[in-house]
C-alpha cells in the first residue's frame, strides 16, 4: 500500500469509527431502536457501565435486555458527544476516547445529568467497524443517579 493509500485508508477508518459511535448514540436517543444499538457491537462485545453504578453487560443479548429496560424506565434521553479522538488504528483493531453529556428523565420524574468519558475498542468485521468494548465512566463525580434511574439493571 502506498503512502497515499495508507493515508486515505486511515481517514476512511477514522470516519467509520466515529460513525459507529454516532449511530450508537442516535439509536439510544430514539428511545426504541434496540436493533440499531446492538448493530454497533460485535456479538461478544462488553458494555461496561460499572463506573456509573450499573453492571457490565456482555454480548448482544445482555445489551439488548439492558436497553429494553432503559427504554421502559425513561421518558427521554439526550446525548451530546464531543472530543472524539483515535487512540490507535492497527490493522483490524482500533481504539478511541471521547466525552458525552447525557440528560435523561425517568418515568418516575427522576432526572439525571451526567458528564462522562468513553473508551471504545473496535474490530473491523465483514459488516464494517463494530465496538468490542464500550467503557463509560463519569468525568464529573456522580452519586447513585444513574443506577437509581435504571434500577432494573442493578
Amino acid at each position: 500500500m502506498s503512502d497515499l493509500e495508507a493515508r486515505i485508508q486511515r481517514i476512511e477508518d477514522r470516519i467509520a469509527l466515529e460513525e459507529v459511535l454516532q449511530n450508537y448514540y442516535a439509536a439510544v436517543d430514539t428511545m426504541h431502536d434496540i436493533d440499531g444499538i446492538v448493530a454497533c457491537f460485535t456479538p461478544d462485545a462488553v458494555f461496561d457501565v460499572v463506573d456509573l453504578g450499573l453492571p457490565r453487560f456482555v454480548g448482544h443479548d445482555q445489551i439488548r435486555e439492558f436497553f429494553t429496560g432503559v427504554f421502559n424506565d425513561t421518558l427521554y434521553h439526550a446525548h451530546h458527544v464531543s472530543n472524539f479522538r483515535i487512540k490507535y488504528i492497527d490493522g483490524d483493531k482500533a481504539a478511541a476516547r471521547g466525552y458525552v453529556i447525557g440528560k435523561a428523565e425517568g418515568k418516575t420524574g427522576f432526572k439525571v445529568l451526567v458528564y462522562c468519558h468513553y473508551d471504545i475498542e473496535y474490530a473491523r468485521t465483514p459488516q464494517g467497524w463494530k465496538m468490542t468494548l464500550f467503557d463509560e465512566g463519569a468525568t464529573v463525580p456522580i452519586g447513585d443517579e444513574v443506577s437509581e434511574l435504571h434500577a432494573h439493571a442493578s
